[in-house]
């Protein structure tokens, strides 16, 4: 004989941002629970008002929840935990105006809105003064001023070199228009060296644990800016009178513009959220174009060491095989788009975890 499908009694309190439901059922088995198009399903056997029997119940709820539930069975009842979709206070449960007949308050449990606010406001209190605790057992690093510091004037430094080399750059594009292209490396250069010279910090402070970048990514970027800068345009004369060596040097210098004032600003705990957003997003068509812009300053370069044999050699004897450096050049053209492709991962990882995370947070 089929047995009678029967309704509980279920008590109810809530939260800014749960429901809490109380089933009166003792001895339960085999739950069936869920949330569909905003409906809670509820299906058990157990021992209820009716005695031992099927006993089941769907409600319709007021506002949106998350489908995901949480329920504890218990020898003398069944909790179930609803997660609202928006922190806010209900006026009743159920979608129906009317209550249901199974449902009624759990004076256990229940709270008026004032008094949830006072808790939830207890609660975070009690979580940040546990932040707080945690944090103080932490031991404090003694060179954490003299670091920040440290790197905020390197970072000031830097900055002031490249704003330098942009501004000298633009008013001579203007004033000169592209004549300027020819000459840049003989108005820029000294500059240009000084602050790449100076960029063999960042490998350092990667390298030792001052800041927390990889160190592989700054290797490369940094060496191989050297390298183009030093061998191929600082040693050959007619490399230095190449429209080329323009727009390399403009494309490194606006990406700095705004790399070195981001990290500056991070020393002493200020985001100017627009400059973030520049930051993470100018590398996009910029780092492509610098890439480019030295590829084709190498290209350039190789016939020209080719011919005139500049940093070649030869074996020794029995070998005597002469190395020419533009075989160099183009296995270093090869890895440069290596290069170029491992920069590439890191500053989008860099992108997804800065502006990934602040959409996050609005909403």
């Amino acid at each position: 004989m089929q047995r009678q499908s029967l309704t509980p009694h279920v008590h109810w309190a809530q939260r800014h941002s749960e429901l809490y439901l109380r089933v009166e059922l003792s001895d339960v088995q085999s739950p069936e629970i869920a949330v569909t198009d905003n409906v809670l399903h509820f299906k058990a056997q157990g021992h209820g008002a009716k005695g031992d029997n099927v006993y089941e119940f769907q409600l319709a709820f007021l506002e949106p929840v998350k489908p995901q539930l949480v329920y504890k069975v218990t020898q003398r009842q069944l909790n179930i935990t609803v997660q609202k979709k928006e922190s806010n206070w209900w006026e009743r449960l159920a979608k129906q105006e009317r209550r249901p007949l199974f449902l009624a308050p759990d004076f256990d449990r229940w709270l008026d809105e004032s008094d949830a606010e006072m808790e939830l406001k207890a609660k975070e209190d009690e979580e940040r003064i546990n932040k707080i605790r945690i944090e103080s057992r932490v031991p404090k690093d003694p060179f954490r001023q003299l670091k920040r510091g440290y790197l905020f004037m390197y970072n000031l430094v830097q900055f002031l070199g490249f704003s330098w080399i942009f501004v000298n750059m633009t008013v001579r594009l203007f004033i000169l228009g592209k004549d300027s292209f020819y000459d840049t490396f003989h108005t820029i250069a000294d500059m240009m060296y000084f602050c790449q010279m100076l960029a063999f910090i960042e490998i350092l402070n990667s390298l030792v644990g001052i800041v927390r970048s990889p160190l592989i990514p700054s290797l490369l970027q940094v060496l191989g800016r050297n390298f183009v800068l030093f061998i191929v345009l600082g040693n050959v004369e007619e490399m230095q009178r190449k429209a080329v060596v323009f727009f390399v040097f403009y494309c490194w210098s606006i990406i700095e513009l705004f790399r070195y004032p981001f990290y500056m600003l991070s020393c002493i705990d200020i985001e100017w959220k627009l400059l973030t957003w520049i930051r993470y997003t100018i590398w996009i068509p910029l780092y492509p174009l610098g890439a480019l812009a030295e590829a084709v300053s190498l290209i350039q370069a190789i016939p020209i060491f080719s011919e005139t044999g500049k940093f070649s050699f030869t074996l020794p004897y029995p070998m005597s095989v002469t190395i020419k450096f533009s075989f160099f050049l183009q296995i270093y053209l090869i890895m440069l788009f290596l290069g170029v492709f491992i920069n590439l991962r890191h500053l989008y990882k860099q992108r997804r975890q800065h502006l990934g995370s602040k959409k996050r947070k609005m909403k």
